[in-house]
């Protein structure tokens, strides 16, 4: 009899789980609609629909039909009721935000910060800049979802190695945050966040099999499969960045050889555009600051030296991708963050790399495209991480006294 209960009681969450995320995505608006979508028996769709209305988690407005017979009601999910704090950790910055379940971004926080502040003295910054968002939230603030540059391990919650900011591996982000403010908080790689996104926010219908790619100084890879995220035994798949693409390459920070973050991320285009414009035994003149915002910059304009390298950097980067992609045969591959900032010749050097490399029967029904969100997907990506373990178990989040 107790086995037969917990059955029922996770079978009821799963239920109301498919409704929400149902309403959520637009795609049914009234009861029958949602029958038809979920599957779901009418009755069971009523009882659901009355029990979340009670909640006050959706609402009935107008009534939509044609001819005779009675119209059927419309229902509205009221998303901007829910609210979660996103957070995101770069190399360069953290950046925090208040979302909806609906995505639409609040308020926001953003510093900058370097690996001489240290990981522990940033994450006490960190912790001071989500007490100072949560502090003029409008609405309850209902969990904390946090992108994190991998690797990360998701099991013991911490990332591996940050590039050229140690000390992370020591830190604790969900037991921090948890202490300090006493919500939920659900971590994972930026880039996983990113795929959820794509999955969750994308114009264009959800894709069943993704890989959201994220590059700057590092580089991570979000996979989407069967439209939810594989995250591997450890949290690893899609850890390109340290994957090598030059067995007798330079050493990488992880250890290993020819990393492909040493050759395909905006640390290797400033390293390469020096090399190809500098004389390597003299330094580049003081007065020009060879970033990756001025490169990129001199790319749009159509700098020669510029748009040089940047090819041979996008290549090297799509390069790294060829085996995953011929394994995994994607529907589509999606870039993202500061390294697509070139303009066209982006999309032109990764078309050009895959038609290369690529088997060509996958190359012919692949699509390539960058990624076309509003703001920063990996920081909407975090919201999205938090509302979707909260979907896990509805009843602990969504009814009205554990919302107000």
């Amino acid at each position: 009899m107790k086995r037969d209960s917990i059955n029922q009681s996770v079978q009821k969450e799963t239920n109301l789980a498919v409704v929400l995320r149902t309403l959520r995505t637009g795609r049914a608006t009234t009861r029958v609609e949602l029958a038809e979508a979920t599957g779901l028996a009418q009755a069971s769709i009523t009882k659901i629909v009355s029990q979340l209305i009670e909640w006050g988690t959706i609402s009935e407005c107008e009534s939509v039909g044609t001819g005779v017979g009675r119209k059927a009601i419309r229902l509205r999910l009221n998303a901007g009721e829910f609210r979660v704090a996103a957070v995101r950790i770069n190399r360069r910055y953290m950046i925090t935000a208040i979302y909806d379940l609906d995505g639409r971004q609040y308020d926001v926080i953003q510093q900058r910060i370097s690996h001489a502040d240290g990981a522990r003295a940033s994450v006490e910054r960190l912790v001071e800049q989500l007490r100072a968002l949560l502090a003029r939230a409008e609405r309850p603030v209902m969990s904390i979802g946090v992108a994190v540059p991998g690797p990360f391990n998701c099991k013991t919650g911490r990332i591996t190695l940050m590039s050229g900011f140690p000390g992370w591996n020591e830190i604790d982000l969900r037991e921090i945050l948890t202490g300090a403010f006493g919500l939920p908080v659900f971590v994972d790689q930026d880039a996983n966040c990113g795929a959820l996104a794509e999955l969750w926010c994308a114009k264009e219908a959800a894709e069943s099999d993704m890989i959201f790619v994220a590059a700057d100084r590092g580089i991570g890879a979000g996979l989407i499969l069967d439209y939810g995220i594989y995250r591997g035994h450890d949290g690893y798949a899609g850890e390109i960045g340290h994957s090598s693409i030059n067995a007798f390459g330079p050493r990488c920070e992880c250890g290993n050889r020819g990393c492909l973050e040493m050759y395909g991320s905006t640390t290797a285009l400033e390293n390469i555009y020096r090399q190809d414009v500098f004389d390597p035994m003299e330094p580049a003149p003081a007065a020009i600051d060879i970033n990756a915002e001025w490169i990129l910059q001199k790319v749009r304009e159509g700098d020669p030296a510029a748009q040089r390298a940047y090819r041979k950097t996008v290549a090297y980067l799509c390069f790294g991708l060829v085996g995953m992609i011929n394994t995994l045969n994607p529907n589509v591959v999606v870039f993202s963050d500061r390294l697509v900032n070139g303009g066209e010749l982006f999309l032109e050097t990764a078309r050009q790399t895959f038609r290369q490399y690529l088997m060509p029967e996958i190359y012919e029904n692949l699509r390539v495209k960058i990624c076309t969100l509003d703001g920063d997907p990996m920081l909407l990506g975090a919201s999205v991480l938090a509302f979707n373990q909260m979907l896990q178990t509805p009843s602990a989040y969504f009814q009205r006294e554990n919302v107000h």
